[in-house]
């Protein structure tokens, strides 16, 4: 008697090749390997996406994939010796230096204009 559901791994290339078809075409070359490896990183976590039953693969894909950079993002942390995460959960405002915005309207910005004295 046959297998009759697909192993995730064979979930993990159909998704892949629909996204290929649809969104991989609109992406340049040097852009298409980081979303091939990507992908290819998925299989990584082929046995937790295995435990996750859900009738969309691709939200298993997806939390792999975050997983993934978070697990990655974490050791480039280390390696540089910062912490992202208290940097940006910080509630300070940012400091606004005037005068320099360049995305300001320009309607609103006065432009100096030389007397007629």
């Amino acid at each position: 008697m046959g297998r009759t559901l697909a192993t995730f791994r064979d979930l993990i290339e159909q998704e892949m090749q629909n996204w290929e078809r649809v969104f991989g075409r609109a992406l340049r070359r040097e852009e298409r390997v980081h979303f091939e490896a990507m992908f290819q990183r998925v299989r990584l976590y082929v046995q937790a996406c295995t435990h996750q039953s859900s009738v969309h693969a691709m939200d298993a894909i997806n939390v792999a994939i975050g997983l993934d950079h978070e697990i990655r993002l974490r050791a480039i942390e280390a390696r540089l010796g910062i912490n992202l995460a208290t940097q940006w959960m910080d509630s300070r405002p940012l400091p606004v230096r005037g005068g320099d915005d360049a995305v300001a309207d320009p309607a609103e910005r006065q432009s100096p204009t030389p007397s007629a004295d």
